[in-house]
């Protein structure tokens, strides 16, 4: 005798099927652990190939001594006000944004007319992160600016993305929140 039981289709008592419990389970149970089996190695074989290996953590003395000097190398240029020695520390995908909306790739950065900054400016409240060939700096500075003939706001938040070339740091992004003084 087969165990079973019984399914009615759309609630008619004459069309009645039977299925055999053991043979109904048996392959189910076999689906489902195959099923769960390759979902798992996918999940293995994509997290090992997209999760990227952690490096030993740069001290942070370390990472704030390369975050300032990077910045300094980035400022420096920006004081000497050529095309040739912005252009030496800018990599090609350059973009800067301001307080203002105004934003520049590296081509427009280059032609517009540079501002002009005093001196390298004073650094305060500097984090910087890493990873691989990226160096994020997130700071204030207190400089004497001036942009298109207006006044720079002396204390204000940048943000500077840099990008490891041989042995130096290039500009990829900057954000610049100073506005405009009226």
């Amino acid at each position: 005798m087969t165990a079973g039981y019984r399914l009615s289709f759309a609630g008619h008592g004459r069309s009645v099927m039977r299925f055999p419990a053991f043979r109904s389970r048996v392959p189910r149970l076999w689906l489902a652990a195959a099923l769960a089996f390759v979902v798992g190695a996918g999940a293995v074989l994509t997290l090992s190939t997209t999760v990227p290996v952690v490096r030993a953590a740069q001290p942070v003395g370390d990472l704030d001594a390369e975050g300032l000097a990077a910045n300094a190398a980035w400022w420096g240029a920006l004081v000497k006000r050529t095309v040739p020695a912005v252009d030496a520390v800018l990599a090609p995908e350059f973009q800067i944004m301001r307080a203002d909306g105004s934003a520049y790739d590296k081509e427009g950065y280059l032609g517009s007319q540079l501002p002009q900054v005093a001196a390298i400016p004073e650094f305060s409240e500097m984090v910087v992160t890493a990873h691989d060939n990226l160096l994020v700096t997130r700071y204030y500075v207190t400089v004497k600016e001036t942009r298109d003939g207006a006044t720079v706001e002396a204390y204000a938040p940048r943000l500077t993305v840099f990008r490891r070339e041989g042995d130096k740091w290039l500009v990829v992004a900057h954000g610049n929140f100073a506005t405009l003084e009226k």
